[in-house]
């Protein structure tokens, strides 16, 4: 599992994946899979970790629709920090969304997300979390 992910940020642990919540929401709902067995590269991914991670966007992907409405998703294996095999999940907005009570926006809709940092407290990361978890099948 890569190392930054703290206990308030876990969504879900199903092997060979862990689902969790980016501490940055410079994005509103952005998530992350990662794989738990240790891998460096993409490549090395075996093909029933594939078929995993399909199935975990099939039902990870709806629920973020239906809590945070975006527009559409970009999907990324980044890996810039560390090297463990990743895949954030990012949802885009071409407008403002609202989550309680706090405004998310998009200043790069339409283009690569930017590098923005809105790094949630852990009570608020523990919070949407929950949310995810209750909502997943």
């Amino acid at each position: 599992m890569i190392p930054e992910l703290s206990p308030e940020t876990l969504i879900d642990e199903r092997p060979p994946r862990t689902l969790a919540v980016n501490r940055n929401q410079n994005l509103l709902g952005k998530t992350m899979l990662a794989l738990q067995r240790t891998c460096s590269a993409v490549v090395d991914i075996e093909a029933d970790e594939w078929g995993r991670l399909h199935v975990e966007l099939q039902r990870l992907v709806p629920v973020l629709t239906r809590l945070f409405g975006p527009d559409q998703f970009n999907f990324a294996f980044l890996m810039n920090l560390d090297a463990q095999v990743h895949l954030h999940v990012v949802p885009r907005d071409a407008y403002p969304r609202l989550w309680h009570g706090r405004e998310f926006s998009d200043p790069h809709w339409g283009r690569a997300f930017g590098r923005e940092q809105r790094v949630l407290e852990p009570a608020d990361l523990e919070v949407m979390a929950g949310e995810i978890r209750s909502e997943l099948p």
